[in-house]
């Protein structure tokens, strides 16, 4: 046998295969428990069940609904944009639990931060979730209505490793359940604007394979499919005013958590007229890491110094994204301690320094903080080519946990630490006084096992 090979471009015998027998059709999903809906309640949405031989792709769906201002009152949304106004998502069959994440819309925003691009957040992010260039969202006039279509981020169901269909024959729906956030958090305005959700539906895509493709996935599997997917959960605590050090115990219990985020909301900007989600201060942070049973991870805690330089990177490799060079955020100049144009409000430049989110102006060169006042918006400049600080900081922490020997991509193998009756918790350390009493919000994700035996049960079962 010769040890050489051919290059893939000469291999005109490997061609594609035509696919087994199927056919797609387009689905619109409407709630299972009205038709209207305001901010505070809990939106229903059931996926079908008993299909034969039917999938769905969540990474494919969308959720739309029209948002109507029937006050006589503008509101502008927050950096997450349309996300901001779901508080908890949760997905649920025959009464168990599969996953079910709280501030949904507080680690929307932050992976909006850290995953987005600025042309994204300004081309398609505009049209589909309403996000801006800047650190709001966009304005919503007071009487007029504003149609969102939102890609199903943040849940296993969409974050299967690989790739998977989600069968549709099971024996009991999936449900998917959003709760809406209150008027106060989800948008900033002056008043007490008038919201409404109308016109909600799940908008996907189905794949029905034939008889015989299907019997020969159900042969292949013996009638069980397994499903590994990461998924998201929420944990909170609070940071005192004055104090200089904290320990925040975590409720994470998994056999495989892969990182954690966390991010610290000032109290004093979680009110009507400030921007609630997306406000992340610095405080003076100055080292962290977890404890998991008294042991450290990382070994060495994470400093935060002057720039934030070591942060950002600890941040990038836990997102798996060190040396993505194309790579764009919204929080690069976030790390800086200085600067509150509204005190309390917030803490630390931003990649957008010298835009007054209240306005609706934006600056011509916003990757530019000195750059001349033209085009730039009058409440972010005191005089030409210099800025004030941002009121709304944008710091966020995220620490990883996987070991390299899956490097942090890899579809086969996962390597998350096991913290299965384990003891976790979020240690900081600050150079100074925390001078505003702030939120604690910290975020796992972590794998989980999805099996839908159809040969036993048939519903799905999870192991985390």
């Amino acid at each position: 046998m010769s040890s050489e090979a051919m290059s893939e471009s000469l291999q005109f015998a490997a061609v594609k295969r035509r696919a087994v027998a199927s056919r797609s059709y387009r689905t619109r999903l409407p709630p299972a428990n009205g038709i209207t809906f305001a901010p505070g309640s809990s939106i229903q949405i059931d996926l079908p069940a008993s299909l034969a031989g039917t999938y769905i792709d969540m990474s494919q769906c969308y959720l739309k609904f029209k948002v109507v201002n029937s006050a006589a009152q503008d509101f502008n949304l927050d950096r997450a944009g349309a996300y901001g106004f779901i508080r908890r998502l949760q997905i649920s069959q025959a009464g168990a639990q599969i996953s079910d994440l709280d501030r949904f819309n507080v680690l929307a925003c932050a992976m909006i931060d850290a995953d987005s691009s600025f042309e994204w957040r300004g081309s398609s992010g505009k049209t589909l979730v309403g996000t801006e260039t800047s650190l709001r969202g966009e304005r919503v006039a007071a009487g007029a209505s504003r149609t969102y279509c939102l890609p199903l981020i943040l849940n296993p169901l969409s974050q299967t490793t690989p790739n998977r269909l989600i069968p549709l024959f099971s024996l009991a729906s999936l449900s998917m359940r959003f709760t809406m956030e209150d008027v106060a958090t989800a948008v900033v305005a002056a008043g007490a604007p008038g919201i409404t959700f109308e016109d909600v539906e799940l908008v996907s895509m189905l794949t029905e394979l034939s008889p015989g493709a299907q019997a020969m996935v159900d042969s292949a599997t013996g009638g069980r499919y397994d499903i590994l997917a990461t998924s998201w959960a929420y944990s909170g605590g609070q940071l005192a005013a004055g104090v200089t050090s904290s320990t925040t115990n975590l409720g994470f219990s998994y056999s495989s958590m892969e990182r954690c985020v966390f991010a610290l909301r000032p109290q004093v900007s979680q009110v009507q007229a400030r921007y609630a989600l997306g406000n992340r201060a610095v405080e003076s942070l100055s080292e962290y890491n977890l404890l998991i049973n008294s042991q450290q991870y990382p070994a060495q805690p994470v400093r935060r110094e002057n720039a934030g330089a070591e942060a950002l990177g600890e941040l990038l490799i836990a997102d798996h994204a060190l040396m993505d060079f194309a790579k764009g955020t919204a929080f690069c100049n976030g790390f800086t301690d200085t600067g509150l144009a509204l005190a309390g409000a917030g803490s630390g430049y931003s990649l957008y320094a010298n835009i007054n989110p209240r306005e609706a102006l934006v600056p011509n060169d916003p990757f530019n903080p000195t750059a001349a006042a033209t085009g730039i918006n009058p409440g972010g400049v005191t005089t030409a080519g210099v800025v004030t600080e941002s009121n709304i900081g944008t710091y966020l922490s995220s620490i990883e946990l996987e070991s390299a020997i899956s490097n942090g991509k890899s579809s086969s193998i996962y390597s998350g630490v096991s913290t299965l009756a384990s003891t976790v918790q979020l240690v900081t350390k600050h150079s100074a006084a925390v001078t505003s009493a702030c939120t604690i919000d910290a975020f796992a994700n972590f794998t989980i096992l999805m099996s839908l035996n159809m040969r036993g049960t048939g519903v799905f079962s999870v192991s985390v």
